[in-house]
């Protein structure tokens, strides 16, 4: 009897210290942790480079809280190689999301070649969780191409017609079909090239909305591109052996004497052998072009080399 007493007093002494445990369990549940919050910068693009002849650089940013947090602070930092880190904005929030835009006056800086500059981002919550991006740009004012070959309208071993500056001087071909298409690449092609023995035309470089007459030149063709870029240009006074000899610097000077506002073609034609252009792209951006060999007839094909301001 002593022992079922003491068995029931055990068992009952069990429970309640479970049931204590399982009420202070309960009581002591902590909240969900909440998450930092999620950073976009700049479309989340990393790494860019930046001309210096650049004026200023946007930075572009969205920051949402987690739930039932608030964005309460933006800070913004520049780091330029070899000087010390600057705060260029520090500015108080309090909301769930954020969506603003931010412009770094750059022209006064002292800045070289290959220098990179560094944009950190860090947004804080109010639990002060934090979230960092960077943007990495390096300073690069030209990029060169190598030799850039076209192969004039009735040449069937070149096809390809036009090209841009844009992802390393590429090149494309006309018509509907294949690789390279020009009609699918309108946005990234800034220079076209036609032949054309009437009207001493010859070897000539054009801009993309040059209007072709009806039935003539690349009038088809171009005709369905979505876009066409507008790239004006003007004969340079630059041998090419000054051509070839532009370091960064000198090419930015050489392109400030050229005025584009005045005089300015969007077509050259007659082109020769050793004739250095100058051009300026839609999207503002300057360059020279040399042409190294120019055609003979339709079924020839010219050569370039384009240095371009990045």
């Amino acid at each position: 009897m002593k022992k079922l007493i003491k068995s029931m007093f055990m068992l009952t002494a069990l429970s309640t210290a479970l049931l204590m445990t399982s009420c202070g369990d309960d009581a002591k549940t902590p909240d969900p942790e909440s998450a930092a919050p999620t950073v976009t910068l700049n479309n989340d693009v990393k790494t860019g480079f930046i001309s210096l002849s650049t004026d200023s650089v946007t930075l572009s940013i969205v920051a949402s809280a987690d739930v039932d947090r608030k964005i309460k602070k933006i800070t913004i930092t520049r780091a330029v190689s070899g000087q010390a880190t600057a705060t260029l904005s520090d500015k108080a929030y309090n909301a769930k999301d954020v969506v603003t835009s931010e412009i770094d006056v750059v022209g006064a800086l002292n800045i070289n070649e290959d220098d990179k500059i560094t944009y950190a981002v860090t947004v804080k919550d109010d639990k002060d969780k934090t979230t960092t991006k960077t943007y990495e740009l390096t300073v690069a004012s030209m990029a060169t191409s190598g030799q850039i070959i076209l192969g004039a309208p009735s040449n069937t071993t070149n096809e390809y017609r036009f090209y841009g500056v844009a992802d390393n001087f590429r090149r494309y071909r006309a018509g509907a079909t294949g690789a390279d298409l020009a009609k699918n690449n309108a946005a990234k092609i800034d220079f076209v090239y036609f032949y054309n023995s009437a009207g001493a035309v010859l070897n000539a470089i054009y801009s993309p909305d040059f209007a072709f007459g009806a039935g003539t030149g690349w009038n088809a063709e171009i005709a369905t591109w979505p876009s066409k870029n507008k790239t004006i240009f003007k004969v340079a006074s630059i041998t090419p052996a000054a051509f070839n000899a532009l370091n960064s610097v000198q090419f930015l000077t050489e392109l400030d004497y050229i005025d584009f506002t005045v005089g300015g073609l969007d077509r050259i034609a007659n082109l020769s052998a050793n004739t250095v252009l100058a051009y300026k792209a839609s999207n503002g951006k300057r360059g020279l072009i040399l042409v190294v060999a120019s055609s003979v007839s339709a079924t020839g094909q010219i050569t370039f080399v384009t240095k371009a301001e990045l």
